[in-house]
């Protein structure tokens, strides 16, 4: 049995195809969901989305939203998306060094905020690269 998935972005459709399994950036931790997973509704935070087709993880950097799941249909309402090219190492491994920087010298409370989400992004961004060698 497959599960069938639709990730959803203000600017369309981005994923509605089958696969085999996929791992959600909830807001109390990653969920993975198989076929035959018990329905389920959960926050999404900034993270890393994996989805499993064809024995291949494709990672997607999701940057917030909602998934539910029910009959092996899983749809992802995500704020935005970004997807990270394999040339981009380096350039990702400077954006994290200069978020972790920037939240260690964030003062106001939006400033803290701003910094920690774009830390979160950051941080997803990198993970991505365990997924595309």
């Amino acid at each position: 049995m497959t599960l069938n998935i639709r990730v959803i972005a203000p600017d369309g459709i981005i994923w509605n195809t089958p696969i085999e399994e996929v791992v959600l950036p909830s807001t109390t931790g990653q969920v993975g969901i198989l076929s035959g997973h018990a329905p389920l509704i959960t926050a999404l935070e900034i993270g890393l989305l994996r989805i499993k087709v064809n024995q291949s993880w494709k990672p997607i950097v999701a940057l917030g939203g909602f998934a539910v799941v029910k009959n092996d249909t899983v749809t992802v309402l995500v704020s935005g998306i970004e997807e990270v090219g394999k040339d981009k190492y380096e350039e990702a491994q400077t954006i994290l060094r200069e978020a972790t920087e920037s939240l260690s010298l964030a003062k106001t409370t939006k400033e803290k905020i701003e910094a920690s989400q774009n830390l979160k992004r950051a941080s997803a961004r990198l993970q991505v690269f365990q997924f595309l060698t």
